[in-house]
């Protein structure tokens, strides 16, 4: 995903001019005061990121491994278990991906 977000955007304004700007500690200290009412509105999101990033690198695993068990001849149940598991992970990265994002909106409504 090529998207430019937020975080690019922050990125490439601090590297304008060809130098690295540093952030100014009174400037940290402001967003942290605007960031610790939603403490666990913010680690909860982060969780969830964790967890939608696991989830992710999960099913091209597994599907990796359901190809050599079908190039090594293994049992149709390996295969087809697999195929399950690989399933229930999608339903289950779909459920934390709606989570993630109403984290997401919860937190940034409440800050603007």
């Amino acid at each position: 995903m090529a998207e430019f977000n937020s975080w690019m955007a922050l990125h490439s304004a601090m590297q304008r001019d060809g130098e690295a700007k540093s952030v100014n500690r009174a400037t940290v200290r402001r967003v942290a005061s605007f960031a610790r009412p939603h403490r666990r509105t913010i680690v909860s999101f982060l969780l969830l990121a964790t967890v939608s990033a696991v989830l992710g690198v999960a099913t091209p695993v597994l599907a990796g491994r359901a190809v050599n068990a079908i190039v090594e001849g293994r049992a149709t149940s390996t295969v087809v278990g697999l195929a399950v598991l690989i399933a229930a992970i999608a339903l289950v990265e779909a459920a934390v991906g709606l989570a993630e994002r109403l984290q997401s909106s919860r937190l940034g409504e409440s800050l603007i």
